[in-house]
């Protein structure tokens, strides 16, 4: 008989093993990383680039090179080319964050011999076409003042601007009029600069067969070389970026208040980085964590709360982030200061603390469903130049963390005094 009463049993959830790969080293020294599996003829080819927003020579030029590479090649304008990937099906993307950027073709196998070749000509000869710069520069321009008129992404950019500096690579902002400043030679530069084989690799996933593999890397093996040779970057010294302070900002958006409360940490290779992440996840990382039944469920001083680690390559930040009345500002960064206080003080409880790992494990999981899911967490890696061992390191030490442990991290890392404070509204 079906019990329905109680519940299924909960039982813990164990991940150790990095995702399947190969690795082969190319004739131009480029590395690909190829993930063979799945069961449906589709392939994503990505290329990331050491080229993000820490290597422009102006403001949001990284970020512009790598839309505008969709934009035209010789034979094909903006539109043709748009008009080319959709006649086979095939998805086309960039991106450039703040360490790397890159471009990615996701396609049935059967076009490959048709895809291919136009792919590789959008980045090895982009033309940069002036009229879609123009349009792109609008575009940006527009899309960054719709932002700038909501408080979190005010508060979310003066944080970190605080943080590591306005002139910073992770610190300085981008306005609307510095799209304006940006220049076709400005762009030609930084690709030709940045975007090479000598500072990039590949990720190859999907069901490959032996021919799409070898002629991805045919392809791959005469990939231009970039101008400047890539070195790993050295991490950004905490002591240096210690900061604290209240930093009060009004606007005319008078709906709510941004509320952010944070501090650089320590860094993905640190030894407590480990529970470090869990205590945060338990603190604000998930829907029934501390600081949601406190500050929305409890209280009803906010619709969302949260608490993050932001990882990047070479640095990590944590931050609390709510909106919230004007009248309940004090009110909830009490609450919240509160809730630490409380994990530098008491033990969290068996139950919660398995919770949450399940919580976490749960999320690696569906990180690792599916090849291009994989192949996410590859390039996650890759990107902050991270050893694949740590995926198990990080596992084992998720698994042993212990209440006495999250305790002492929480005392050690959480300093509710060298929170800055950032409070953007009315």
């Amino acid at each position: 008989m079906i019990d329905r009463i109680n519940g299924p049993n909960i039982k813990e959830v164990s991940i150790s093993d990095f995702p399947k790969h190969r690795k082969i080293q190319l004739k131009n020294g480029m590395d690909l990383y190829i993930l063979n599996a799945g069961t449906q003829n589709i392939f994503k080819l990505e290329i990331i680039y050491h080229g993000g927003r820490r290597y422009e020579s102006k403001s949001s030029v990284g970020r512009m090179c790598a839309s505008i590479l969709k934009d035209g090649i010789d034979g094909k304008n903006a539109d043709e080319l748009s008009e080319f990937w959709d006649y086979y099906g095939a998805l086309i993307n960039t991106f450039s964050d703040l360490d790397t950027a890159g471009v990615n073709l996701t396609s049935l196998n059967k076009h490959s011999h048709e895809l291919l070749p136009t792919f590789f000509s959008m980045i090895n000869k982009p033309i940069f076409p002036s009229e879609e710069i123009e349009n792109k520069k609008k575009i940006f321009s527009e899309k960054l003042k719709r932002e700038l008129s909501k408080n979190d992404v005010i508060g979310y950019r003066e944080l970190t601007s605080i943080i590591y500096g306005s002139e910073h690579f992770y610190g300085y902002n981008t306005n609307p009029e510095d799209f304006q400043k940006i220049t076709r030679n400005d762009l030609i530069e930084h690709f030709e600069k940045y975007w090479g084989a000598n500072r990039a690799f590949a990720i190859l996933s999907g069901k490959i067969s032996p021919s799409l593999e070898l002629e991805v890397i045919e392809h791959l093996s005469n990939l231009r070389q970039a101008k400047t040779i890539y070195r790993s970057e050295a991490l950004v010294p905490i002591q240096s970026l210690i900061k604290k302070g209240v930093f009060n900002y009004a606007t005319s958006n008078k709906m709510q208040a941004a509320i952010k409360l944070g501090t650089v940490t320590i860094h993905r290779s640190n030894p407590d980085y480990t529970y470090l992440y869990l205590l945060i996840q338990i603190l604000g990382g998930y829907f029934g964590s501390r600081l949601m039944k406190n500050l929305r469920e409890e209280k009803g001083l906010c619709y969302n709360i949260y608490a993050s680690i932001d990882r990047l390559k070479s640095s990590n930040y944590l931050y609390i982030s709510a909106e919230v009345d004007g009248d309940k500002i004090e009110e909830s960064i009490k609450e919240i200061k509160k809730e630490i206080l409380l994990l530098q003080e008491e033990l969290v409880s068996e139950e919660e603390l398995q919770m949450v790992k399940n919580y976490i494990n749960g999320k690696i999981m569906a990180g690792l469903d599916g090849p291009f899911r994989s192949s996410q967490l590859i390039k996650s890696y890759l990107s902050t130049e991270m050893s694949f061992d740590d995926f198990k390191i990080f596992n084992t030490k998720l698994s042993n963390a212990s209440p006495i442990i999250l305790r002492a991290i929480a005392k050690k890392y959480l300093d509710i005094d060298q929170l800055i404070q950032v409070i953007v509204g009315p």
